[in-house]
């Protein structure tokens, strides 16, 4: 009887701490990969950005964990989202140096609102960089949170696969904590995949989602999955055995942060697997400001004055909210029986003894 053939050997660490997977292949930076489906005046384009580095360390970016973008740039076009100018950075960084691409120009004479939904910039081989550059001991104990400024599983997962590449690579290693934040439901596609990596790594995904209103979030999240559609996915990752929580973030003042709607989406969110929840309030910087203040004066009028009072001079809420906001959350969170955030347990000692206000009230 012929002897089976060897099964093929598993990739072993590099002593630098990356992998033995073959160098990295070469893309061209600011080609277009593909065009999207052109949905009435509204045209996606794909371009390559090749990345140095995927792996942002916690020094870089004043954040207590390490952060993955597969994506700059998103679809979902969130009214509130914070990672505009991010996108405008890099896009008039390429666009001003000499013999700049066609498509950065081109990229460059949109409204930066515009680009950033419609001119995605994928970061090719951004597994084989990590890869590369990856050093577990150098992480340790410290988070490395995929998604922290634009949505990893976004439309353009679906092409390209940037996210679960990367999750491919990390299945190699053991022992990191690993957390995941989308809007999407196509997260649950990779199920089997992160039920793998969670028996070897410590790993946390929370799905985002603001308000079970659905005509509200496609107002100011206009090509987010419906909250139904994240419900599902949760479930679908909580009965593959990984462990999943809501993050209701960011809630809106005068908008989302009634007393029965939390309600109503902390059970919902329980009910559908999750094991956590979470949620902050708004921050206003200046790229939300410059989307989601005229959108309050289009739609919200009573509350466009109101907004435009309170965020004058801050970023953030008012302290007075933010404690009567987090009394709220507890207190609906003890009668649900859904714990609080991970990185929120310090949550009741904080705002112990702070009494429930009438919340928009208590800011205005």
């Amino acid at each position: 009887m012929t002897a089976p053939a060897p099964a093929p050997a598993r990739p072993r660490p590099h002593p630098a701490g990356g992998s033995s997977a073959p160098p990295p292949r070469t893309y061209a930076a600011w080609v277009e990969l593909e065009q999207a489906d052109q949905r009435g005046n509204r045209t996606t384009r794909f371009l390559s950005l090749p990345p140095r580095g995927i792996l942002n360390p916690p020094a870089a970016t004043g954040m207590a964990f390490w952060s993955i973008n597969p994506y700059i740039g998103c679809e979902f076009g969130c009214s509130y989202c914070y990672a505009r100018e991010t996108h405008r950075w890099t896009v008039e960084r390429a666009a001003n140096r000499p013999g700049a691409p066609a498509t950065a120009r081109e990229a460059a004479s949109l409204p930066a609102a515009s680009a950033f939904e419609q001119r995605i910039l994928i970061k090719q081989g951004a597994a084989a960089v990590l890869a590369k550059t990856l050093d577990p001991a150098r992480v340790g104990a410290v988070p490395i949170v995929i998604g922290t400024a634009t949505d990893p599983y976004q439309p353009a997962e679906r092409r390209f696969k940037l996210t679960r590449s990367l999750l491919e690579l990390l299945r190699q290693h053991q022992g990191l904590h690993i957390g995941i934040i989308t809007k999407s439901a196509l997260i649950a596609r990779d199920a089997a995949l992160l039920a793998q990596l969670s028996e070897r790594h410590r790993i946390s995904v929370h799905i985002s989602l603001a308000s079970l209103d659905a005509p509200l979030l496609r107002q100011l999240e206009p090509r987010t999955p419906i909250p139904a559609a994240r419900l599902r996915a949760m479930r679908i990752l909580a009965d593959a055995g990984v462990p999943v929580g809501v993050l209701i973030a960011p809630i809106l003042p005068g908008l989302t942060d009634d007393r029965d709607a939390l309600h109503a989406l902390l059970l919902a969110a329980k009910n559908a697997g999750a094991e956590w929840a979470g949620g902050d309030p708004l921050r206003m910087g200046r790229a939300t400001r410059h989307t989601l203040l005229p959108w309050l004066e289009r739609e919200r009028p009573d509350l466009a004055l109101r907004y435009r009072r309170h965020y004058e001079l801050r970023n953030g809420v008012r302290s007075d909210y933010a404690a009567a906001l987090k009394t709220r959350l507890v207190q609906l969170q003890e009668e649900i029986g859904l714990p609080q955030a991970r990185h929120d347990r310090t949550f009741r000692e904080r705002w112990s003894g702070v009494g429930q206000l009438e919340l928009w009230g208590a800011a205005s």
